[in-house]
């Protein structure tokens, strides 16, 4: 073998090796693996893998009154949560320690959940890493500058002017029904086609509308952007840092994976992703969501009644006893609340099997803010 071929050789099986490399790095989370995985229709999908992770060692944990919370006020509001029939997780971190921790009706610590729209708070991050990044330019960047092939056949020039804030606030204006237009994403071979040829119900960037068919284009956008999937991007650049794996990420039929909803994790991996933003985007010593992000995206970006205080880019926003307050809400009872001024973070987690309890538990959140924990903080 001359010395050229030998050099050509080794080359080669060093570019062989780098490739496998990076095929073994991008592979490495099973949520994200499609290769031997059946293309599912539907558009909501649920996986019930456990996670198997270890993470004792990322937690502190406390009690209630070396973290300033009466723990003689909390008795009775903690025994009422308890009583839920539908209830698997709470966790409560004040100050960056665990405060408590709590599984109901057979959960464990290791059971992954389905955070449905929590997960829309989560693909927001995602965007804002992209932005900083400079996949994407601005939130003022038009939807059709990244998903051109789904605008050919688009005549409505308003559609073709929708931009990713419009997405991220729910401004978008298109006739969608939460809860009705998914039934027949279920029959559709192209979900984000078939959801920008939506028509127009209001006028782009006028009307709050939640739409989960938003968040699903958000996702495409993200992946065409980015030139990875979401939850490729997701895990490397979000939750890696902070020790997060998702158990199962649903993907549709043109293999975009689920915008904002269909992921699952344990309610401890909610918990985290809450307080890397009540720290404004830093994990231990390290930012991974750029400031300027969280900021933004917890700000009131359009008033949307309903007793709600704004919506931002995917997070609810509220005021509480004199406190302001933004949450990620998610279909079945898969709640975290952040509230900053009092360093607190609270995650619960419901089942979905027979839970016909969405918004109660929902209000009994509040409720348990309201009444119990915000007093205890407080004192006499």
């Amino acid at each position: 073998m001359t010395g050229i071929v030998r050099k050509l050789c080794i080359a080669l099986f060093m570019v062989a090796v780098v490739s496998v490399s990076a095929q073994t790095r991008d592979t490495q989370h099973a949520a994200c693996d499609t290769t031997d995985r059946r293309l599912q229709s539907r558009f909501y999908q649920r996986g019930y893998a456990p996670d198997d992770q270890t993470d004792d060692d990322l937690w502190r944990y406390f009690d209630f009154e070396a973290q300033g919370i009466d723990r003689s006020i909390m008795d009775g509001g903690l025994a009422l949560l308890a009583e839920s029939p539908t209830r698997q997780s709470l966790i409560l971190i004040r100050n960056g320690y665990v405060v408590h921790e709590a599984y109901f009706n057979g959960s464990r610590a290791t059971d992954s959940n389905n955070i449905a729209s929590v997960s829309k708070s989560m693909l927001s991050a995602l965007i804002g890493i992209a932005i900083e990044q400079g996949h994407i330019q601005s939130t003022d960047d038009r939807i059709a500058d990244y998903l051109p092939e789904h605008f050919k056949a688009v005549a409505d020039p308003k559609l073709r002017e929708l931009t990713l804030h419009q997405m991220l606030t729910m401004t978008h204006g298109l006739a969608w029904e939460e809860n009705e237009t998914e039934r027949m994403l279920n029959r559709s071979e192209d979900w984000v086609a078939d959801i920008l040829s939506l028509p127009l119900r209001n006028e782009p960037g006028s009307v709050f509308h939640y739409s989960t068919g938003a968040s699903q284009v958000m996702s495409a956008v993200l992946t065409e952007a980015t030139g990875m999937s979401a939850c490729d991007f997701a895990h490397r650049f979000l939750f890696e840092p902070l020790g997060i794996e998702a158990e199962f990420w649903g993907v549709g039929p043109q293999g975009y994976f689920s915008g904002g909803h269909s992921v699952s994790m344990t309610a401890r991996e909610v918990a985290r992703f809450g307080q890397l933003f009540l720290d404004e985007g830093r994990w231990q010593g390290e930012q991974v969501v750029p400031g300027w992000w969280v900021a933004a995206s917890t700000a009131p970006q359009i008033d949307i009644g309903n007793n709600y205080a704004g919506y931002g880019y995917y997070w609810w926003l509220n005021y509480i006893a004199n406190y302001d307050m933004y949450s990620a809400l998610g279909a079945g009872g898969q709640i975290l609340h952040i509230i900053p001024e009092l360093e607190l973070v609270m995650v619960t987690t419901h089942s979905f099997r027979g839970n016909q309890r969405d918004y109660a538990e929902e209000a009994e959140s509040y409720q348990f803010l309201w009444e119990t924990l915000i007093p205890a903080i407080e004192g006499p």
